[in-house]
């Protein structure tokens, strides 16, 4: 059972600090971005300093409340059991609260199919770069993003997908999924401040070995308010319908058990590496565990086919127009296969 921190333990202490420390502004982030975004990123970087001095607070009014239960205890006397007696049905009470799920007012159950997005690198193309077309502009990103959340979009994580398809859980009148691949540096230096202006997470593939991506940059990801999810793009980013068995298993299983060690958190999807499978390698993405596994099958993703979840893949020549084309031909079913074939 874990022990709460009275007054003058160093929990309070680490309280106290965190009200008392000054606002500091990331100069990593703030230089690298245009002044628009920059300004927005300061902001956001303000109101989560204040979130944590807001949750200092409450821990410090759960040490006085902890430490006043502790005095009366001690007394031994008549108005003492009944303080405890009162204390232990406010616990229940919220202890029952906290065990069911809460989600925001307007989100409902939903089992209908959902638009899972696919990018890859935030940024112009680099020179002599042999796949351009995998690079979309901060700016066209920025503005793609602009016309999700004036249709009403907003953004979720497949994980939440598919807990409403498969566990009773909710998604907001419009959820859109935004995925990101591979990992590259410009996912966080871009991608990710504009998505914290609309408070919306991505889900980052990532691969396993020698990314862009520093390690600290995706823990930020995944610290985020709301956080990032992680899935797998295996270790190497293999073409797996090439590889016999155990170098398959290393690359599905291996790569989810090297992304949970290093990051702590849960990997529950994977997405298939320039979208090939076959019906050998999503046998061996269910064994290992996953929920769901992305393709690039085009279209709206849904729940009748967790192991070939259709995306609509954002290229460099798609600009708004393109991209709102893309979006409302998946929707309506136009590129959306009935049962999607394997790849390679």
């Amino acid at each position: 059972m874990a022990t709460r921190s009275l007054p003058g333990t160093p929990g309070e202490a680490a309280a106290i600090r965190a009200l008392t420390a000054p606002f500091e502004d990331d100069p990593v982030y703030l230089t690298e971005l245009p002044d628009d975004l920059r300004a927005r990123r300061w902001e956001a970087e303000r109101r989560r300093r204040w979130r944590r001095r807001l949750a200092a607070l409450a821990v410090l009014a759960v040490i006085g409340a902890v430490a006043a239960i502790a005095i009366v205890t001690l007394t031994g006397d008549e108005g003492g059991h009944a303080t405890r007696a009162q204390a232990g049905q406010g616990n229940g009470a919220k202890g029952g609260q906290a065990g069911a799920a809460s989600f925001p007012a307007d989100w409902r159950p939903y089992t209908g199919p959902v638009p899972i997005l696919e990018y890859h690198a935030i940024q112009p193309p680099v020179s002599g770069t042999p796949f351009p077309q995998l690079f979309v502009p901060q700016a066209d990103f920025v503005e793609q993003m602009k016309w999700l959340d004036a249709h009403g979009y907003e953004g979720v994580t497949l994980d939440q997908v598919e807990d409403a398809w498969y566990k009773n859980g909710e998604l907001p009148p419009k959820p859109v999924v935004l995925t990101f691949d591979d990992g590259y540096l410009s996912q966080y230096v871009a991608a990710f401040p504009a998505l914290e202006h609309f408070h919306w997470p991505g889900v980052l593939n990532l691969v396993a070995k020698n990314s862009d991506l520093p390690d600290a940059d995706v823990q930020k990801m995944l610290d985020a308010n709301p956080p990032w999810e992680l899935a797998s793009h295996t270790i190497t980013h293999a073409d797996l319908t090439t590889l016999g068995s155990p170098d398959l298993d290393r690359e599905v299983v291996g790569s989810r058990r090297m992304l949970q060690g290093r990051f702590d958190v849960p990997v529950n999807n994977f997405s298939y590496p320039e979208g090939r499978y076959d019906d050998t390698v999503i046998a061996a993405v269910k064994a290992a565990g996953y929920r769901g596994a992305m393709s690039e099958v085009p279209g709206a993703a849904t729940a009748a086919h967790p192991y070939v979840l259709n995306r609509i893949e954002i290229e460099l020549d798609d600009g708004l127009s393109g991209f709102i084309s893309k979006l409302k031909a998946a929707e309506s079913g136009a590129s959306t296969a009935d049962t999607p074939s394997p790849g390679g």
